[in-house]
């Protein structure tokens, strides 16, 4: 028994249909947030977390005190990026590589899975390098918070 054609308009429904739900099961993969970030490429995930911790650097703390010298610490363990923004007046002084030895810390205490203790060192290691450049006076208010903000 021969087999009738297939009408352009049938195959192109069935073509749509399949595309459908391909497109579906796709979407539905990807929103397994773990699947996402694994496929997400390194320099996307280095600016997402760059862009979100300088819009909170912006919100939270830039030019907030007298002396221009707040900092902020963010960690994206999604991601596995942490990033480290100063205010203008520190950012002025203190060359960039003087804060590899916090970021390592953290780094470090991060991969052996507390993340609480690399937070707590690399922020005494901060402290160092403000002592540093910006000795504390007998006028020296906290004008920031001291808090982790956990989103």
């Amino acid at each position: 028994m021969p087999v009738a054609p297939l009408s352009p308009r049938i195959l192109f429904t069935v073509a749509l249909v399949l595309l459908t739900l391909t497109f579906l099961v796709v979407r539905v993969i990807l929103a397994w947030m773990p699947l996402r970030i694994a496929l997400t490429p390194p320099a996307t995930k280095t600016r997402r977390v760059r862009r979100r911790a300088l819009g909170l650097f912006r919100t939270a703390a830039e030019k907030r005190t007298r002396g221009a010298t707040g900092i902020l610490l963010y960690l994206s363990l999604a991601e596995h990026r942490a990033e480290l923004i100063a205010d203008e007046s520190i950012h002025s002084k203190v060359a960039p590589e003087l804060w590899g030895e916090a970021m390592s810390d953290l780094i470090e205490e991060v991969r052996a899975g507390r993340p609480g203790a690399g937070m707590a060192k690399a922020v005494e290691r901060i402290g160092v390098v403000l002592a540093e450049h910006f000795p504390k006076s007998h006028s020296d208010v906290n004008e920031l918070p001291d808090r982790l903000i956990e989103l």
